[in-house]
C-alpha cells in the first residue's frame, strides 16, 4: 500500500452536519461489545455513536448520515483501517480516526498517509478520543461534557441548564461554572486558592470575588444564607457541596 500523503479533497459541511445538534460518530469495530462500551461513554458525553462491524454497511451508512467523524479499527476485514480511512477522505471527506492494538505499529504510517486525522490507542480510552473529536469540531466541545447529578441537582452543560428537582434554576455564566466545579467534586473540600486558579485562572486575589458568587448561588438553590446545607464553607479551607 502506498504511503505517500493523498491530497486533501475540497470539504464543505452537507446540510445533514449543518442542521444536527449533536455530534454524531461512527465506530467501525469487529469487536461489539468493546465498541459499544465506548458508544454507552460518549453518550454520557452528549455524542451520539452508532455502532457498525461491517466495513460495507458502514461506508453505506456514512454516505446516508455524513457523520461528524468515523472511528474505525486498525483491521475490520476484509478491509484494513488505512483502506477505509483512504476511503472516506477522498469520497466523503469525513474525519476518520483509526484505532490501532499493541500488535498494529506497520498500520499508523499507512493510516496516516491514506488521510487518516489521527491514530488512537485500542482498547480504547474515551478521555484520548474525546480530546481528538474536540479537536474536529471545537465549536461544540463544551457540548461534551457529561451531564452531572448530585442528589436532586442536575447540571446540564450542552443546555447551560440547571435544575433541582423539577425547578429550573437559571444563572449567569460564572456562576454556572463555580457550581459545575463543586458538583463535579461533590463531598470534597476545595480551597479558595483552588477555586481561584480554576475558574478565574489566578491566585486568590479578592476574597469578597468569591464570597459573592457563593452567596448568589445560595439564593438561587434555596440555601440557608446562615446556616447552608448545599454550598458549606469549611472554616479556614474553602467550600464542600453536598447533595441537597
Amino acid at each position: 500500500m502506498p504511503t505517500e500523503p493523498i491530497n486533501p479533497p475540497e470539504c464543505r459541511p452537507t446540510a445533514a452536519r449543518i442542521n444536527r445538534t449533536r455530534f454524531l460518530l461512527i465506530i467501525l469495530d469487529p469487536d461489539r461489545e468493546s465498541a459499544e462500551q465506548l458508544a454507552d461513554s460518549l453518550h454520557e458525553r452528549q455524542i451520539d455513536a452508532i455502532v457498525i462491524t461491517d466495513p460495507a454497511e458502514a461506508l453505506l451508512e456514512v454516505g446516508v448520515l455524513q457523520p461528524d467523524a468515523v472511528l474505525t479499527a486498525a483491521h475490520v476485514p476484509p478491509m484494513t483501517g488505512s483502506a477505509i480511512a483512504r476511503a472516506l477522505y477522498t469520497k466523503a471527506c469525513i474525519p476518520t480516526l483509526v484505532a490501532v492494538g499493541p500488535n498494529d505499529g506497520d498500520q499508523v504510517a499507512q493510516a496516516l498517509a491514506a488521510g487518516a486525522r489521527a491514530c488512537v490507542s485500542r482498547p480504547y480510552r474515551t478521555f484520548d478520543i474525546l480530546q481528538l473529536l474536540q479537536a474536529i469540531s471545537p465549536e461544540t466541545a463544551t457540548e461534551f461534557q457529561a451531564v452531572l447529578e448530585v442528589g436532586a441537582l442536575r447540571l446540564d452543560p450542552s443546555r447551560f441548564e440547571v435544575r433541582l428537582g423539577d425547578a429550573l434554576i437559571t444563572m449567569p455564566l460564572r456562576e454556572f461554572q463555580l457550581l459545575q466545579l463543586m458538583m463535579q467534586n461533590a463531598g470534597r473540600v476545595l480551597t479558595r486558592q483552588q477555586i481561584h486558579q480554576l475558574i478565574w485562572h489566578r491566585g486568590e486575589e479578592s476574597s469578597n470575588t468569591l464570597n459573592v458568587h457563593v452567596r448568589r448561588i445560595r439564593a438561587r438553590l434555596g440555601d440557608d444564607p446562615k446556616h447552608p446545607s448545599i454550598l458549606v464553607s469549611v472554616r479556614g479551607l474553602g467550600y464542600r457541596l453536598d447533595p441537597p
